[in-house]
């Protein structure tokens, strides 16, 4: 067999777009443990001042000016004019991404974020047939033009509507592939142990920590329920402060931590999670057949996944549950099909068979 080397390109936007990477990077590794892989975050190709622009930027807007965020998502659904002012910016990040994939030899190009699809299809422009193959791998439950470039070979997606929907734009059957969004391979047979006696739900806030994960908190304790909470609070470290006091108000009634390695262990043995719509952790839940109770979504794709989730009755919202706690009791009877409808627990090996089926 040939050669083969995978670049997976991602963006530190969010935790979520590295850990889909790093599961699908696994599973190849798996199926073929003589495969060289490469992980790269498409921002460290951008200037400094750049990549200190975007991801500040990004953090500020949507957080402390979330109609702006919004009204922006919303007008890069023109990708055309997007594509274009986009170009101008990255032209000598993309001119180092051609660089690289020269220096290592790289057959496959797998992007699991907008802008890595932004540079993979830029490139493919430039290289014309000499390109590597380059693969898109959406995370979101519902679609956003801001993913899509007619250059790209290949699209991973989570469901079959995305799929008709990506048909009727142009693209061919045998281009898109609905393998689900990736998770960890071992998501049924990890075990964590059982250091919490008293049943508790997970509260996560995402890798930032960014939304109202306090307030979200301040409403569970108002509610006394029976669970214990454990707040999960990302690289957010003033928060991680600030809800630390508040565990020490409430001794015995939650648990504040900061990041963890695999979220999904610690949702296993819970009884549920509250937590934003991020495709990744909503992925996890879903998987694992676990309450998943949204709270009030970030703008942009977080509203798209929070409206396709409650709509497919796979979750409920943070204002249900607290109406009814006891909505959870009873999950499995009225849920757990529609999640596993929704999320495919070889997502991740599906992914790395048609990555491997590329290998001359």
């Amino acid at each position: 067999m040939s050669f083969m080397h995978v670049l997976f390109l991602y963006a530190s936007t969010g935790s979520g777009h590295f850990k889909a990477a790093e599961y699908v990077r696994q599973a190849l590794i798996r199926e073929n443990p003589d495969i060289c892989c490469s992980m790269v975050d498409v921002l460290n190709l951008c200037t400094i001042p750049v990549e200190s622009f975007i991801l500040k930027g990004f953090r500020l807007i949507i957080s402390r000016f979330p109609r702006m965020y919004r009204l922006l998502y919303q007008l890069t659904e023109n990708n055309a004019l997007f594509n274009i002012a986009a170009g101008l910016l990255f032209s000598e990040s993309i001119k180092q991404l051609i660089k690289m994939c020269r220096d290592l030899k790289v057959s496959t190009i797998v992007c699991t974020h907008p802008f890595a699809l932004l540079f993979a299809s830029r490139l493919k422009k430039k290289l014309g047939e000499s390109s590597p193959v380059t693969m898109g791998i959406i995370t979101d439950y519902r679609i956003h033009r801001f993913w899509l470039y007619k250059p790209i070979d290949m699209y991973f997606v989570p469901n079959e509507e995305m799929k008709c929907e990506l048909l009727n734009l142009g693209w061919e059957n045998d281009k898109v592939y609905i393998t689900g969004i990736p998770c960890p391979v071992n998501i049924n047979t990890n075990t964590l142990s059982d250091d919490l006696k008293k049943p508790f739900l997970v509260v996560a806030g995402g890798g930032w920590g960014l939304g109202n994960l306090e307030g979200t908190v301040i409403r569970l304790l108002n509610a006394n329920l029976e669970f214990c909470l454990v707040v999960v609070t990302g690289k957010n470290t003033f928060l991680y402060r600030k809800l630390k006091n508040l565990e020490l108000q409430n001794p015995g009634r939650m648990i504040v931590v900061s990041t963890l390695p695999d979220l999904y262990a610690l949702i296993k043995k819970s009884g549920g999670i509250i937590t934003k719509p991020g495709g990744l952790t909503v992925t996890e839940a879903m998987i694992l057949k676990k309450p998943l109770i949204l709270s009030d979504p970030l703008p942009g794709a977080e509203e798209h996944n929070y409206r396709f989730l409650t709509e497919h009755r796979a979750a409920i919202t943070l204002h249900t549950f607290l109406k009814n706690p006891d909505i959870i009791l009873n999950w499995d009877k009225t849920y757990s099909k529609r999640q596993a409808s929704l999320a495919h627990t070889d997502s991740s090996l599906m992914i790395a068979e048609r990555i491997l089926a590329q290998k001359g």
